[in-house]
């Protein structure tokens, strides 16, 4: 006989760029142009490990105080973030395989609504540009929960927001059920840990290696090893 945890459908929390689409790179590109645009600066793309809140309204916060000592003033910012999407629609014209969904992702979905397990978005960018990426992949028809910077600065109170997108139900009450975060980054990964969550990488090359170097336990290079009848991990 099952028990009532046993009905507590698992909860999945879901990062955008590298882990559903391959477009970390060209994001992060992306990102550092269009801040050269509305700031006037080289655009040379930075590292992101080297900030404190790794999604878009914390790097621009913070680079803007090292760089010029202040908050960016609030047209600038629109300026940053139009030609940000502008810079992604470009990409995406250019490059459209770094749009298409990750491998397995799509049957990995329709696993979880045929299961009945709670999946939500929690990304590091801003809505806009990330809602257009959904859109572009196909992956919008999903109709997921999406939280993003524009709901909060730090990493952990986005998936926070994801999670409180969720509708509460008798097997899905806002403190139950188990929350598993499926990322790419080192910050995904703390942030979950910080949280007290499950995480799953989605990664190969240098990202696993970092990812398995500050503690993730399972790693995967995409989606097909997280099917039940796929590959084994």
């Amino acid at each position: 006989m099952q028990s009532a945890s046993d009905c507590i459908p698992m909860i999945y929390i879901l990062d955008i760029d590298g882990t559903l689409i391959p477009s970390a790179e060209i994001d992060n590109t992306c990102y550092w142009q269009a801040a050269g645009r509305a700031f006037g600066v080289s655009g040379e793309p930075l590292a992101l490990h080297g900030f404190h809140d790794v999604t878009d309204s914390g790097i621009l916060q913070e680079w803007h105080r090292r760089r010029f000592g202040t908050d960016p003033a609030e047209g600038a910012v629109r300026a940053m973030r139009e030609a940000f999407l502008s810079l992604t629609r470009e990409a995406a014209a250019r490059d459209p395989r770094a749009f298409r969904p990750v491998a397995g992702v799509e049957r990995w979905l329709d696993r979880r609504a045929e299961r009945g397990e709670p999946v939500a978005l929690a990304t590091g960018g801003w809505g806009h540009t990330a809602r257009f990426k959904l859109d572009r992949s196909g992956l919008a028809r999903y109709r997921l929960p999406l939280a993003s910077s524009d709901d909060a600065v730090r990493r952990v109170d986005i998936m926070l927001a994801a999670r409180e997108l969720l509708p509460a139900s008798p097997g899905n009450g806002k403190a139950s059920g188990d929350v598993t975060f499926i990322g790419d980054g080192v910050w995904d990964l703390r942030a979950s840990q910080e949280l007290g969550w499950d995480f799953i990488g989605l990664a190969s090359g240098d990202r696993r290696r970092r990812l398995l170097e500050a503690g993730a336990k399972r790693v995967v290079p995409d989606f097909r090893r997280l099917v039940p009848d796929g590959p084994p991990a």
